[in-house]
């Protein structure tokens, strides 16, 4: 399991399924588990300048194995998120392009291109990975909490942000607190407050209530 993070920073995480999907022969298996060990590591290091220098090392780590394992988009996908991860958005994007010739429907790659064209300011197609990534992981509650942001803040569509946010909300076991805040300013700002409160009062009433 690896993490990405959103303008927010509040850490999405991808997850890889590329051993679980294309079972990995035992000399890679080892070194692929410990390159994803790496990049789980990196959540760690608290210093800027050497959390720098360990992702460059974790960069040619998986661009080693992208050389000598070019067929599994597993690796190409990991390459990619260290990529997105040094803000080399064009190598990242070329990455997940690689992941995707080799398995057009490998999952985990969507949720990070979506995170990746969003950045590069292609907003339409960052929508349509996320969307992609939904229909293939749907119990993924950071896809459309990061759905979510892009149409609030990148295509201005408040009344999909809401939805998405309050999907979002729902999938997850306890509510999170940055979703609690954003979920009723969205409500408020597209007057879904006042529209629930007006079915509220129209309910009919019970003789006698």
């Amino acid at each position: 399991m690896l993490s990405a993070c959103s303008v927010f920073q509040s850490a999405p995480e991808v997850v890889d399924t590329g051993p679980v999907e294309q079972p990995l022969p035992p000399p890679l298996l080892e070194s692929y588990s410990e390159g994803l060990a790496m990049l789980q590591q990196l959540e760690e290091v608290g210093d800027e300048q050497e959390r720098l220098q360990q992702q460059q090392k974790v960069l040619q780590y998986w661009q080693d194995l992208s050389s000598e394992y070019p067929q599994y988009p597993g690796i190409w996908t990991n390459l990619a998120l260290n990529q997105y991860q040094l803000k080399s958005y064009e190598e990242s994007l070329a990455s997940l392009n690689k992941a995707q010739q080799i398995n057009a429907e490998f999952c985990p790659a969507f949720k990070l291109k979506g995170m990746v064209q969003r950045e590069l300011g292609q907003f339409n197609d960052a929508e349509s990975s996320y969307l992609a990534a939904a229909n293939c992981a749907p119990q993924d509650a950071n896809i459309p909490y990061n759905l979510g942001i892009l149409y609030d803040l990148y295509l201005g569509d408040l009344d999909k942000a809401l939805v998405q946010y309050q999907k979002a909300q729902a999938m997850l076991s306890e509510p999170d607190e940055t979703l609690a805040v954003w979920i009723p300013d969205l409500q408020r700002r597209t007057g879904a407050d006042k529209a629930d409160e007006g079915a509220e009062s129209a309910e009919p009433q019970v003789a006698g209530e």
